[in-house]
């Protein structure tokens, strides 16, 4: 065989001749490369705004607390206090005490079964709270429609018996209620509302506050601001009912 022979022999081999392309297998790659980033990008928002949702569910309600536990709130108006020494003023000492609360302004209702009451006297603390009212323990009253006397024995009947619990509770005298959002079981106090909380001072610390003494203490609700209890007593009693604060 000659040499033009074999020359185009090897041209039509050549022409003939599959070639492979490997261009088709790296578009290939890449396109499957560009699913998994895809799927990657989708799962991952998916988990951004579920993360996103659950923190901002978490703000908002961290922001309610907040502002409750600002706004919330008991003011202490006035406290008075009973001699229970008619005969010698001077010589007495008080007995019983009307703590009279209400709400700050912008506050929302408070639970007064959920209060509690703190005082301090002569180095001694006591922590008081709502002894309540039931068929054997009237620890609510109410003079919404008006009483000639806050320290009527009645009010303090509760507390006047220790096996009620005296030494460690308070009781309820509602003096305004236009909500209508005080009773027995749930003392709700309202905006408006006022109520003084009846304290047998006597039963509490063993003995009455004498003259010049001072006591500290505060109303506080299970979530907003105390109200404030701070007063010296006069150093002589000229009269059966001593403002106190």
């Amino acid at each position: 065989m000659n040499r033009a022979v074999m020359k185009r022999a090897k041209k039509l081999g050549k022409l003939f001749s599959l070639k492979v392309d490997s261009r088709g297998d790296t578009g290939i790659g890449t396109l499957i490369v560009f699913i998994a980033m895809v799927l990657v990008a989708a799962v991952a928002s998916t988990v951004l705004i579920h993360t996103a949702g659950t923190l901002q569910q978490r703000a908002s309600s961290t922001g309610q607390q907040t502002t409750q536990q600002v706004s919330t709130g008991l003011s202490v108006s006035s406290i008075y206090g009973i001699n229970n020494e008619t005969a010698a003023f001077t010589a007495g000492s008080i007995k019983w005490v009307a703590i009279y609360i209400g709400e700050t302004s912008g506050s929302q209702p408070v639970n007064l079964g959920n209060v509690t009451l703190q005082l301090t006297y002569k180095g001694q603390t006591a922590s008081l709270t709502y002894i309540g009212n039931n068929s054997t323990v009237a620890g609510y009253h109410s003079a919404a429609q008006g009483t000639n006397n806050v320290f009527q024995s009645k009010y303090f009947s509760a507390l006047d018996n220790n096996s009620a619990g005296a030494s460690d509770h308070f009781a309820v005298l509602t003096i305004a209620d236009p909500t209508s959002s005080l009773s027995g079981t749930y003392p709700v106090v309202s905006y408006g509302d006022q109520v003084a909380l009846l304290v047998n001072v006597t039963a509490v610390f063993g003995a009455g506050i004498s003259q010049g003494q001072s006591v500290t203490g505060s109303v506080t609700p299970p979530s907003g601001n105390p109200g404030v209890i701070q007063f010296t007593a006069p150093e002589s009693f000229t009269q059966a009912i001593v403002q106190l604060q």
